[in-house]
């Protein structure tokens, strides 16, 4: 009797485990038929937008007919997805890019300065040049107008040792990009006049506020120089803009930097200015318009209303491609040369206007001055969409007028690296390393020595960093 009753409830457990068994498998069943599309569509839909946009107003829009990503590559971060689109070209393309959120970007990153959200210095790390330690620290070359560390009194050439008291390495030099406020030790060098060797001749302790927005403004610094009878004067341009990029600067319809523009060239050209030093070291930023109208004003009146650029777009947006004459009504300084200064940070609209120059003036008396520029030959255009993603294809060579567009990076006429100079002074000072060397060539041809930026007033300017 006892084995009859536990025989009849393993067959009753038996058949409710069964019916646990059947629904289980009904349900995965039922999951696995789930059309879960919308899942798919929700995760890589800026994904699929942006190879849209790509196989449309790309430049080299030909390299994506026939190319289908793996559905994998759908779901990778917009950045990781252009990577393998920009990747397709011939010669691949170092140019495009794609803002997630562009209230926080700044594509136009100098170095360790942005404008969103920095203390408003551009540093390099280097060893105790003194070599009397293996000490590292950063050496400031840029201050930037109007920000926390112009305000603590920082400037171009001063050594920060230590920010709250910590060494500084490659680790750690982030610190000085953006954050809190900061407590620097800040040393001074100085040569021994006997001997040039190099020493710390004072340490002084700062205070710097938190990061911030800071302007870049287009034209921090101009000046005129008289040049031993020779009236130079001196343009720093950071952004080749006619107004700023950001949101609430300057105001909807405005063109202050196209304005700010107009007026340095007017104090350039009421002086009478005779030789022009144009600083681009830092511009990396600009359009094709601007650059045209900067050029406008340098070259003389019988290039005015000849062909600056060209531009050359995809074969579906041929009807964009544009000839971009010199702006005949600026009243331009008529020069027959122009000394341009160079950094790696060169780029976009700066190297428009130096090969456009170059084309219409003649290499010979385009005179660059310190580093190749970065090498861009294209114009990008920003697509925007409602996923939160902006995307910046490039969508067009730039020719010279001839509609030459095959240039890469710009080398100098004359190669001068002022980071391996003991002095870093202001820019526009006539001391300053790469506006002397500009300077001697407009006294003397280039022809005075080493053409490096001599200051024959005090030898130890000429100590050069190991």
């Amino acid at each position: 009797m006892y084995l009859c009753n536990l025989n009849q409830k393993f067959l009753q457990m038996k058949s409710f485990l069964t019916h646990i068994i059947t629904i289980c498998g009904m349900l995965l069943a039922i999951s696995c038929g789930e059309d879960r599309t919308y899942e798919y569509e929700e995760k890589t839909q800026h994904n699929h937008w942006m190879l849209g946009v790509m196989r449309d107003k790309y430049l080299w829009a030909d390299s994506l007919t026939n190319f289908e990503p793996d559905w994998k590559k759908f779901f990778s971060t917009p950045n990781e997805f252009l990577a393998t689109l920009t990747a397709k070209p011939a010669k691949g393309d170092k140019w495009s890019y794609v803002e997630v959120d562009t209230v926080n970007a700044d594509s136009h990153v100098r170095g360790h300065f942005n404008h969103v959200n920095s203390y408003g210095l551009d540093f390099v790390l280097m060893t105790d040049p003194t070599g009397q330690t293996t000490k590292q620290m950063l050496r400031v070359l840029t201050v930037y107008p109007n920000s926390p560390a112009e305000r603590a009194g920082l400037l171009r050439g001063d050594f920060i040792c230590t920010y709250d008291g910590y060494k500084f390495s490659s680790n750690n030099i982030a610190k000085l990009e953006k954050g809190i406020a900061r407590r620097l030790e800040v040393c001074h060098i100085a040569a021994d006049e006997a001997d040039g060797s190099l020493y710390w001749k004072d340490t002084v302790s700062v205070s710097m506020n938190a990061s911030e927005f800071v302007e870049d403004v287009a034209y921090p610094v101009s000046r005129l120089v008289d040049a031993e009878g020779t009236m130079v004067g001196y343009v720093m341009c950071t952004r080749l803009l006619a107004a700023p990029r950001e949101q609430g600067l300057g105001g909807q319809g405005t063109t202050p930097y196209r304005d700010a523009l107009d007026a340095v060239m007017r104090q350039m050209k009421q002086a009478g200015v005779q030789e022009l030093v144009l600083d681009l070291r830092l511009c990396n930023d600009g359009t094709l318009d601007m650059a045209c109208r900067l050029a406008s004003y340098v070259v003389s009146p019988d290039v005015a209303g000849s062909t600056f650029a060209k531009t050359f777009w995809n074969a579906a947006y041929a009807a964009n491609n544009q000839v971009l004459p010199y702006d005949a009504t600026v009243d331009n300084l008529g020069l027959s040369r122009i000394y341009i200064l160079t950094s790696s940070y060169t780029q976009g609209a700066s190297e428009w206007l130096i090969h456009g120059l170059q084309h219409s003036m003649g290499e010979e008396n385009v005179i660059l001055i310190g580093q190749s520029t970065k090498g861009q030959n294209v114009m990008t255009e920003e697509v925007g969409s409602q996923y939160y993603v902006h995307l910046f294809p490039a969508v067009a060579y730039v020719a010279d007028g001839d509609g030459d567009y095959s240039y890469g990076s710009i080398a100098p006429t004359v190669t001068l690296d002022e980071q391996a100079y003991l002095h870093l002074e202001d820019y526009g000072s006539p001391a300053e390393i790469l506006f002397n060397s500009a300077l001697q060539h407009i006294l003397y041809g280039g022809q005075n020595g080493s053409g490096e930026g001599e200051d024959s007033d005090n030898s130890a300017e000429d100590a050069q960093l190991e």
